[in-house]
C-alpha cells in the first residue's frame, strides 16, 4: 500500500475519516438499517448497563454519589457490585445532555467508543513504523472485529476500544523514558495513568488484561532485546528516577477510588469460584470459534464442532475466535520476526515481545481435558479471580494480533490485484450474520415512560408484579425480568429502589421474583433489616404505585 505514502496530510485524514465512516456503519449496520429501533443487548443486560450509565448521569448532576447506585437502595459503594462504566457514562451524560432517550444515547456511545478505536489503532500502527495503508487496514480490521461484533450485547466488552489509546500512550513515555525527555515522560505517562485509572473504573476485563499482557511483553522484551538495551533501559530508568516517582504516586492516588470500591466488594462476594471460570476457558478450538453464522467461516466453525465436540451449543461465551486468515497472518508473522528481518532494532525487538507475549498468554488461557494454565493466574495473580469469562481474551488479543500481522504483510510487495484481494478476505471474514440485537427501543421506552410520578412520601419502591411478555424469548419466571427493569426505572425517575441484580448481589437481598409466595416476606425482611421507611410497590403490569406502608 505504498500509493498511500505519496499523499499529503489533508488527504489522508479525509481517506481515514470515510473509512472510519464505512467502517462504523458496517459495524452497526443492524441499528442503522433498524432506524435504531432495535438496540445491542437485551432487556437484562442491556439495561443494566443502561441503569450504570444513567448513574453517571445523575452522580454528574449531583442526584446521587459516585458510588452509589440507585438500585440495592441502601447499601453502601453498590456500583462495586458489577464494572464501573466511568467513560461510558461520561459519554452517555453528553449525549443525555443533547436530548438523546438513554437507549439511544447508549447506542450512542458504543458508535463513539468503536470511533475512539478506530482513531488510535491507525495512530498506533503509524507510531510502530507501518505505511498509512497498512495502519488503515489494521484499524478497520480492529474497528469491525467479529468477536465484538457478535459478543456486543455486553456493553462492558466496547472498553477494549481505549486499549490502543492506553497502548500509544504507554509508548510515547517509553520512548520519551528511552530518549532522556522528561517533559514528554511526564505528560504521556501522567495520561497512561489517568486512562488506566479510568479504564479500571469502566470495564475491569480490558484494563485487567492491559496489565496482565503488559507484564508478560516487558519480561518478552527483557528477554529478547539483547544487553546493551537492557543496560540503555537501566540508565534511562536511574536518570529518569524522580519523574518515574511521581508517575508512581500519581497512579496510586488516581487508583484509590477504584481500590476504596472494588476491595471490600471482592472480599464480600469472594469472586469468582474455579469451576464457574473453567467453564468458560476457551479449547484449543476456540481459537478459531467465530461463531457458526460467520459469512466466509461459519461452515468451518459448524464443521468442527458436530465432528470433534458434538453436542457443543451454537452459542456460547467462547464464541469469540479469530478469523482463519488473520490468524495465518499473524503466525507467518511470527515466523518472520524468528527469523530476524530487517528492521530497526528498536522495532524488531518491540514486536517479537510482543509476538512473544501474545502467544504465551493466550496459550495460558486455553484448557486442554480440564485443565488449564489459567489456573496459576486465577490462584497467584492478584486479580486473577475477577474475571470470569477467561474466553473473551481473545477479544482484547485481537489487537494484538493485527499489529505484526500488518508488520509482515508490509514488508512483502504484493502486486495490486493480490493484495486487494487479502484486503478485500481480510475484511470479509470478520462479517457475521448474527447480530445480538434485542433490545427494543420503542417498546422499552414506552414502558419506561408509563411509569407514573411516584406517591408522596415514597423514598424507595420494589417491584410487586413483573411484566409477563417475551419479545425475544428472555425468561419471564426469572430475578432478572423485574430486577432490571425495576433497575432503569429507579435511575431514570431518580428514586431509589431495593431491587437490583449483578454478578454479585448484596446479602439480604430479595432473590426471588415476585409471583414466589415468600417474596413478600423478603422484600419486608430486607426493609426491616435496613430501617427503610416510605417503601412503596411499584406495580409493572399495571404501572401502578401502591403505599408507602409503614413496616
Amino acid at each position: 500500500m505504498t500509493s498511500t505514502e505519496g499523499m499529503g496530510r489533508p488527504a489522508r485524514m479525509l481517506v481515514a475519516a470515510l473509512c472510519g465512516a464505512l467502517c462504523l456503519g458496517f459495524f452497526f449496520r443492524g441499528q442503522i438499517g433498524n432506524g435504531f429501533t432495535l438496540l445491542l443487548g437485551d432487556r437484562h443486560d442491556g439495561v443494566i448497563a443502561l441503569s450504570i450509565l444513567e448513574h453517571w448521569t445523575n452522580a454528574l448532576r449531583g442526584i446521587e454519589p459516585w458510588d452509589h447506585t440507585a438500585y440495592f437502595f441502601p447499601v453502601p459503594a453498590t456500583l462495586g457490585y458489577n464494572d464501573g462504566y466511568l467513560l461510558f457514562g461520561l459519554l452517555h451524560a453528553g449525549f443525555r445532555a443533547l436530548g438523546a432517550d438513554p437507549f439511544l444515547s447508549g447506542e450512542l456511545v458504543n458508535i463513539a467508543t468503536r470511533a475512539i478505536g478506530f482513531a488510535a489503532t491507525l495512530a498506533l500502527g503509524r507510531r510502530l513504523g507501518l505505511a498509512f495503508g497498512w495502519a488503515l487496514l489494521g484499524a478497520a480490521l480492529f474497528t469491525v472485529s467479529n468477536n465484538l461484533f457478535i459478543r456486543g450485547s455486553h456493553a462492558q466488552l466496547f472498553s477494549v476500544s481505549f486499549v490502543p489509546l492506553l497502548a500509544l500512550l504507554a509508548q510515547a513515555a517509553l520512548a520519551a523514558l528511552w530518549e532522556g525527555r522528561r517533559r514528554g515522560l511526564a505528560l504521556h505517562g501522567a495520561g497512561f495513568c489517568l486512562l488506566f485509572a479510568a479504564l479500571l473504573m469502566t470495564g475491569f476485563y480490558m484494563a485487567w488484561y492491559s496489565a496482565f499482557l503488559g507484564g508478560a511483553l516487558l519480561l518478552a522484551w527483557l528477554a529478547v532485546a539483547g544487553g546493551a538495551a537492557r543496560r540503555h533501559l537501566l540508565r534511562a530508568i536511574r536518570a529518569q528516577a524522580l519523574p518515574l516517582l511521581g508517575l508512581l504516586a500519581l497512579a496510586a492516588a488516581l487508583n484509590l477510588p477504584f481500590l476504596w470500591l472494588y476491595l471490600p466488594k471482592a472480599a464480600e462476594t469472594g469472586m469468582h469460584p474455579w469451576p464457574d471460570v473453567l467453564r468458560h476457558v476457551p479449547a484449543p478450538l476456540d481459537i478459531v470459534n467465530v461463531g457458526p453464522d460467520n459469512l466466509l467461516w461459519g461452515w468451518l466453525v459448524r464443521g468442527l464442532n458436530e465432528t470433534l465436540r458434538p453436542g457443543f451449543p451454537a452459542w456460547s461465551e467462547r464464541m469469540t475466535g479469530l478469523p482463519p486468515l488473520l490468524l495465518a497472518c499473524w503466525i507467518a508473522a511470527l515466523a518472520w520476526l524468528a527469523r530476524g528481518p530487517a528492521l530497526p532494532p528498536g522495532r524488531l525487538a518491540l514486536l517479537r515481545a510482543l509476538g512473544l507475549a501474545s502467544l504465551a498468554t493466550w496459550a495460558m488461557t486455553l484448557q486442554v481435558g480440564g485443565h488449564s494454565l489459567w489456573s496459576l493466574v486465577y490462584h497467584y495473580v492478584p486479580g486473577g479471580k475477577a474475571p470470569r469469562v477467561v474466553a473473551r481474551y481473545q477479544i482484547f488479543i485481537t489487537l494484538a494480533v493485527i499489529l505484526p500481522a500488518m508488520a509482515f504483510l508490509a514488508a512483502r510487495r504484493w502486486p495490486r490485484p493480490l493484495l486487494a484481494a487479502l484486503a478485500g478476505l481480510l475484511l470479509l471474514e470478520q462479517a457475521n450474520a448474527y447480530a445480538p440485537l434485542f433490545l427494543d427501543r420503542t417498546l422499552e421506552l414506552a414502558r419506561l415512560e408509563s411509569v407514573p410520578p411516584p406517591p408522596p412520601g415514597c423514598r424507595a419502591f420494589y417491584v410487586s408484579a413483573a411484566r409477563t411478555g417475551s419479545r425475544f424469548g428472555e425468561a419471564v419466571d426469572d430475578p432478572y425480568n423485574h430486577n432490571t427493569e425495576a433497575m432503569l426505572v429507579a435511575a431514570v425517575r431518580h428514586i431509589p429502589t431495593i431491587n437490583g441484580i449483578s454478578t454479585f448481589n448484596p446479602p439480604g437481598w430479595p432473590a426471588g421474583i415476585p409471583e414466589d409466595p415468600g417474596y413478600l416476606a423478603a422484600v419486608e425482611a430486607y426493609a426491616k433489616a435496613w430501617g427503610i421507611a416510605g417503601l412503596c410497590a411499584l406495580d409493572l403490569r399495571s404501572f401502578t404505585w401502591s403505599g408507602p406502608e409503614e413496616r
